[in-house]
């Protein structure tokens, strides 16, 4: 009745397979959701915890500091780099490019940051000697 060549049901298996994991893909990936934001980034509270022999999370809170409204919505964003969270001080405000994640069991975005700045402050560039 259906007579498939063994060549059709080789290209038949491939693009099932292709869907397959084009479905498996979505599936992981379908939970996400993404923010992104600039904004001029006043630090209210800095804090960390460490656990001993195991890791370290560090954190900022703050909010725009062009929005004064008493509502304002205050962002708790993850460092993974010491070098930054050393820098960073409370009261001070700093240019900045966060970007969250909302994983499909979360409740919050969990923020990072994309870019940080000093505001009127100098950006350097270039490849630095050290004598």
């Amino acid at each position: 009745m259906f007579k498939i060549s063994r060549k059709k049901w080789i290209v038949l298996l491939i693009i099932l397979f292709l869907i397959g994991i084009f479905l498996f893909y979505l599936y992981f990936e379908e939970g996400k959701s993404y923010k992104s934001s600039s904004m001029i980034f006043e630090i209210e509270k800095k804090e960390h915890h460490i656990e001993p022999g195991n890791y370290i999370k560090m954190w900022v809170i703050g909010s725009n500091a062009n929005d004064n409204s008493p509502n304002k919505e205050r962002y708790k964003v993850m460092i993974e780099d010491s070098r930054i969270y050393n820098l960073l001080e409370e009261g001070n405000e700093y240019f900045v490019n966060i970007q969250g994640v909302k994983k499909r069991n979360q409740s919050e975005f969990v923020y990072t940051f994309g870019q940080l700045g000093l505001v009127d402050g100098t950006q350097l560039t270039g490849e630095g000697k050290i004598e």
